[in-house]
């Protein structure tokens, strides 16, 4: 059953749009245009052509084709060093420092969707509990352009000195 007040006409074949496909999102806006069903199925097909043959037109990679070889410290080239081994955590947000002034991103509006995010890990303690409250009120009274859009708890296990203990982790994306 069709309403004319509620139906809308395909920019592309001029076609009839009803609300009720609008709201099962078999129409819409494509890219900018107004689509039936039929113009959105074709304009999907068109773009899955347009990505294999953008895909086809890239040389394939052969693997075989790159050689790694290993480089004894006592061939290395004059001038050059051997490189260290790093820790994973060292020089991220896994070694327990964070770098808000390094991030490219700038934060989003309240309305907006988050673009950073934030995690904080505590055993499942009251006092460990009521140190990570003050964690995260420390750093939204620092950040006060920071505006939490979404937060979410798990608890898993954190492998500590002597065994696994269960921990609880809060995310919060800002």
């Amino acid at each position: 059953m069709s309403d004319v007040a509620t139906s809308r006409v395909c920019q592309q074949c001029n076609g009839e749009i009803t609300t009720e496909q609008i709201v099962n999102k078999s129409a819409g806006l494509v890219q900018g245009v107004l689509l039936c069903p039929g113009c959105v199925e074709a304009k999907r097909k068109q773009l899955i052509e347009a990505a294999k043959a953008a895909a086809a037109a890239q040389p394939a990679k052969d693997e075989a084709d790159e050689k790694l070889e290993l480089i004894d410290e006592l061939e290395m080239p004059k001038g050059r060093e051997a490189p260290k081994i790093l820790s994973f955590a060292q020089g991220s947000s896994l070694g327990g420092t964070h770098h808000e002034q390094d991030l490219k991103r700038g934060l989003g509006a309240v309305n907006e969707p988050a673009t950073r995010c934030r995690t904080f890990h505590s055993k499942l303690t009251p006092a460990a509990l009521a140190h990570m409250d003050e964690l995260v009120n420390e750093f939204l009274d620092h950040n006060p352009g920071t505006y939490v859009k979404l937060a979410t708890t798990t608890v898993g296990m954190f492998e500590a000195k002597l065994h696994p203990e269960p921990h609880l982790v809060l995310t919060i994306f800002y």
